[in-house]
């Protein structure tokens, strides 16, 4: 039966779901943490080493997003219908695989299959789809506060620092091969213990079994014909966007509004710090709220956050300001997974937030290179601030709307049939 919007239903989760926690917490840490975290430090020595110039270099990057986020569809769709331990387990494989290329070669074409062919899907097999569906499959109670702990950007966090000390004492090539072989060593074991479904029968979509697939889930088709789902999707992409074109732009952002360079890292470096508390935070609030109206509540804040920067405040204002749109930030993937999950069920979630990962690609790029060509045409990224302000506003309406319809209250009750899509 529905639940009202925001009211988590009380049911108990698995014994076992702590460990798929675990499991998920460090796959997602450990593949995406040692991804993005290595490569800024690493840079240098690749230049060295392959004899290329910086741009080319770091084109790793841009790869591994694109990659990941076409691929993205086709994993979640790929989840639905595969053992998810055995892709967990691939993904594994493929990153592990990566570092021992880049410790192996020195063909700049390989360096570029490394991160296009082995670290894109490893992203979105064990770093984003993988780990956030095992979460959502095993909790029921806490769901939002589950996915809100397991993507706290740890590794991500520390990985510049260590690999900053262990080259002073190790060659580049010797410490790739050693992030694959703890890759390997931690992730391979840890994926053959994930159990691909709870015991219990998921929550399936709030349709007519006829308007189903057979695991109870809604086609990649059928998602994509409701508005809510498009509501929800485009309410995080907004904090999505936020966040990655800030965490892109904000030095040359602070440079522009009289910080110093140097400021403008602090920035930089409160932003990302406050993220760690937004994921758990706003995790905490989707499981009270409900994902809707918590992307709702997000984009209200964040339009008024991002209208305060108009004003160019001073430095300590000004960092409040990013410190608390990184902790609103942090909220976008736990209140996301709440709100799909809730709307069209545990088993559709694969396939909803492999969609919201392509989906958010255009938004998410068209934020960093749109905000770099308007400063470039006007001297300032105030058109840009404006831009993301409106996508926000627009976000508190499109979270209240998808915060509507059924709401999926337990794995064994009846769903009651839609009426038309929504």
């Amino acid at each position: 039966m529905a639940h009202a919007a925001g009211n988590a239903p009380d049911i108990p989760n698995h014994p076992l779901a702590v460990r798929m926690g675990v499991i998920a917490g460090v796959a997602h840490n450990l593949v995406i943490g040692t991804i993005m975290g290595s490569f800024g430090i690493m840079l240098a020595s690749v230049e060295q080493r392959l004899g290329v110039s910086g741009e080319a270099a770091a084109a790793g990057i841009p790869l591994v997003l694109v990659g990941s986020s076409i691929l993205a569809p086709f994993v979640g769709v790929l989840i639905a219908k595969v053992s998810l331990r055995l892709l967990l387990l691939a993904g594994a494989l493929l990153a592990a695989a990566g570092y021992v290329l880049l410790a192996l070669t020195h063909s700049y074409a390989l360096y570029l299959v490394a991160y296009g062919l082995f670290f894109g899907p490893a992203l979105s097999l064990a770093g984003s789809v993988g780990p956030a569906t095992l979460v959502t499959r095993w909790f029921h109670r806490n769901r939002g506060l589950a996915l809100g702990v397991v993507h706290l950007p740890v590794v991500i966090a520390v990985m510049p620092w260590l690999l900053h000390k262990a080259l002073d004492g190790m060659a580049p090539t010797t410490l790739y091969m050693a992030i694959g072989l703890v890759t390997a060593a931690i992730l391979v074991p840890l994926s053959l213990l994930a159990v691909d479904h709870p015991p219990g029968q998921e929550t399936v979509a709030p349709v007519s079994r006829d308007r189903r697939t057979s695991d109870g889930s809604l086609s990649v088709a059928q998602l994509l014909a409701r508005p809510r789902f498009w509501a929800l999707c485009l309410a995080a992409v907004a904090s999505m966007a936020s966040s990655v074109m800030l965490g892109s732009l904000l030095v040359p952002m602070g440079e522009s509004w009289g910080f110093t360079r140097a400021e403008s890292a602090q920035l930089q470096s409160v932003m990302s710090l406050a993220g760690i508390f937004g994921s758990v935070m706003f995790g905490w609030i989707a499981d009270r709220l409900g994902g809707g109206r918590s992307l709702a509540l997000i984009g209200f804040n964040c339009a008024l956050l991002w209208a305060i920067l108009l004003f160019h405040p001073p430095f300590a204002v000004t960092a409040v300001v990013v410190g608390l749109i990184g902790l609103h930030g942090g909220g976008a993937i736990p209140t996301l997974g709440r709100g799909l999950s809730d709307s069209f069920g545990q088993a559709s979630y694969s396939r909803g937030f492999g969609l919201n990962t392509l989906i958010g690609l255009p938004f998410i790029a068209s934020s960093v290179i749109g905000s770099a060509k308007a400063f470039s045409l006007t001297g300032s990224y105030d058109p840009a601030i404006k831009a993301m302000t409106v996508f926000f506003v627009l976000a508190v309406v499109l979270g209240l709307y998808g915060a509507t319809g059924p709401k999926i209250e337990g794995p064994l009750a009846a769903p009651e049939p839609e009426p038309e899509p929504a």
